[in-house]
């Protein structure tokens, strides 16, 4: 779940996000597994172009924090960090 603001020139809107981050931890060693989920954040930046009626298309650099789990069958504590950058959108419209 995540919150974006930014400013819009023309067709181009720049943007930061910030938001929550739920995901799932695994460990696995001789056999036996364990997996606990995660609460976190998630930030970001990026650019979304309207190239044409509906479309867009964005560039983005998104950080996930899952933070760090105590695991009993590896006796370590894990963390997950993430980095992305998402693709093309298209927004139904409601005429």
């Amino acid at each position: 779940m995540r919150g974006r603001g930014g400013y819009a020139f023309n067709n181009v809107l720049f943007y930061g996000t910030l938001g929550l981050a739920f995901g799932e931890l695994r460990a696995a060693t001789f056999g036996m597994s364990e997996s606990h989920t995660n609460v976190g954040w998630t930030a970001g930046v990026g650019a979304e172009y309207g190239f044409a009626p509906n479309w867009s298309a964005k560039i983005e650099y998104l950080y996930v924090d899952l933070a760090n789990s105590n695991f009993v069958i590896t006796a370590h504590r894990m963390a997950e960090l993430r980095h992305g950058a998402r693709g093309v959108n298209y927004r139904f419209s409601a005429q």
